[in-house]
């Protein structure tokens, strides 16, 4: 049988519409490329749902393993020590084991965007736009 992931892709949370809109559009995108993944959202503060929630989100779905996935491009307090304490994983394994539907489920915790020619080519993209726009 093959593994069934989860992805909980985590976001700040603003009082502005944008930063939900960019978090769910990218957990929108993951889920319909990839069949055999369940992607959740949840957000630091301000928004819901919150990452708990999130986290519950997936009772029900079968996943065997959850990746958090902050959809943030840098490091900074939140990635590093905001977000690990709120979902309880240790900032040296950067893993923890959550219960779901009365079963263990690791929970293991990505790297932010960062630097990558994926991140590199939109910006290059978007700064196309402008000028086409200019």
């Amino acid at each position: 049988m093959k593994q069934k992931i989860g992805i909980l892709a985590l976001g700040h949370g603003s009082r502005h519409p944008h930063n939900k809109e960019v978090v769910n559009g990218v957990a929108d995108l993951i889920a319909k490329k990839y069949d055999n993944v369940v992607v959740r959202i949840g957000f630091m503060n301000m928004n819901t749902p919150t990452m708990k929630e999130g986290l519950e989100a997936f009772k029900g779905t079968g996943v065997s393993t959850i990746v958090a996935v902050p959809i943030f491009l840098a490091h900074g307090v939140h990635t590093m020590e905001d977000i690990p304490q709120i979902l309880g994983i240790s900032r040296d394994s950067r893993k923890t084991t959550v219960k779901l539907d009365g079963k263990n489920v690791q929970l293991i915790y990505s790297e932010p965007l960062g630097i990558d020619e994926l991140v590199a080519e939109l910006a290059f993209k978007r700064a196309q736009e402008a000028l086409a726009s200019n």
